[in-house]
């Protein structure tokens, strides 16, 4: 029996181990977290808002339950060099996987939940970047840190991604 519960305590202790780390790490990461937060635009307003211009949509897509989730909103999103990215070239879009609240695309109302569905979401945080056709033309299915969320966003508002360059291209300096 002593065996069985020494196996068990390194088992236990993993989840909540990953919390302590992040509770530690959290005052530096509000540090980091601006004030502001982008300006969240229903999907087919940002759609038809990219359309008429030079940007691109930018969805996140989450879920209440999800801890990356709330890390990425509550952080990377409220950095000031990410923000400065989503305000120039980016209307931004929050969709909630599991959620029956309605939105419009294409003419057609369906939930959020259906929607991420239909764009194959199955992963926690996603980042879809679509151009102003309403085009999924990248998508990011993880945490991104302020860092890694800025290369993502220049990645797409350069249009390197629609000039087929890679994304480890772009990040050495050859798109």
């Amino acid at each position: 029996m002593r065996l069985h519960a020494l196996l068990l305590a390194p088992l236990l202790a993993l989840p909540f181990s990953g919390m302590a780390r992040a509770e530690s790490a959290a005052p530096a990461a509000k540090a980091e977290a601006g004030k502001s937060s982008p300006q969240w635009v229903p999907l087919d307003e940002a759609v038809k808002k990219a359309a008429g211009s030079s940007k691109y949509v930018f969805v996140e897509v989450y879920t209440d339950w999800c801890g990356y989730c709330r890390k990425l909103n509550a952080t990377t999103l409220r950095a000031q060099p990410v923000l400065n990215e989503l305000n120039k070239n980016f209307q931004s879009v929050r969709l909630n996987a599991e959620s029956p609240q309605t939105v419009t695309w294409k003419g057609k109302k369906v939930s959020e939940r259906q929607m991420a569905t239909n764009w194959g979401v199955t992963g926690f945080p996603t980042m879809l970047f679509l151009n102003g056709k309403g085009e999924i033309i990248g998508s990011y299915s993880a945490y991104a840190d302020t860092k890694l969320m800025v290369s993502l966003l220049t990645y797409i508002s350069s249009g390197a991604r629609e000039k087929n360059v890679s994304f480890d291209a772009f990040l050495e300096g050859k798109g």
